[in-house]
C-alpha cells in the first residue's frame, strides 16, 4: 500500500514539474524561438490590422502595440471562423499552444485553430 501511494505522489510531482516546464510567460517567449510550447498571460490588446479588404488580428501581450513582448497572429480567414468575439479576450488571462517564431524582431505565434487557445 505504501509503495502504491509513493508511486502516485511521485507521478503527481513529476507531472507538475513537466507541465510547468512547458508553460511560459509572454516575456520569456523570445528565449524559446522555434519551440512548440504554451504561453500564458494577459491579453493587453486585441489589435485588428486592415490590409485591402481583409482584417488580420494580433493578440498583444505584455503591453499594447508597438511595445508588446509577444503576439499571436490570427489570419482573416481564421478570424471569420471565430466561435466568439475576439475583443472579449482583451484583459483576459489565456494560454496559447503553438510554435514561437520571430516577426519584426519580436516573438510571435500563429494561430491555426481556435482550440490552441485555452481561456
Amino acid at each position: 500500500m505504501k509503495a502504491i501511494l509513493f508511486s502516485i505522489i511521485i507521478t503527481i510531482v513529476f507531472s507538475t514539474i513537466i507541465s510547468d516546464a512547458q508553460t511560459l510567460a509572454p516575456e520569456d517567449a523570445a528565449k524559446h524561438i522555434n519551440d512548440s510550447i504554451t504561453v500564458c498571460g494577459v491579453v493587453k490588446e486585441v489589435h485588428f490590422v486592415r490590409k485591402n479588404e481583409t482584417y488580420s488580428v494580433y493578440l498583444e501581450f505584455g503591453d499594447r502595440s508597438p511595445n508588446e513582448n509577444f503576439s499571436v497572429f490570427i489570419s482573416d480567414e481564421l478570424r471569420k471562423k471565430s466561435p466568439y468575439d475576439l475583443h472579449t479576450l482583451e484583459g483576459k488571462n489565456i494560454c496559447i499552444l503553438g510554435k514561437i517564431k520571430i516577426h519584426a524582431k519580436k516573438p510571435l505565434m500563429n494561430l491555426y485553430k481556435f482550440s490552441q487557445i485555452q481561456k
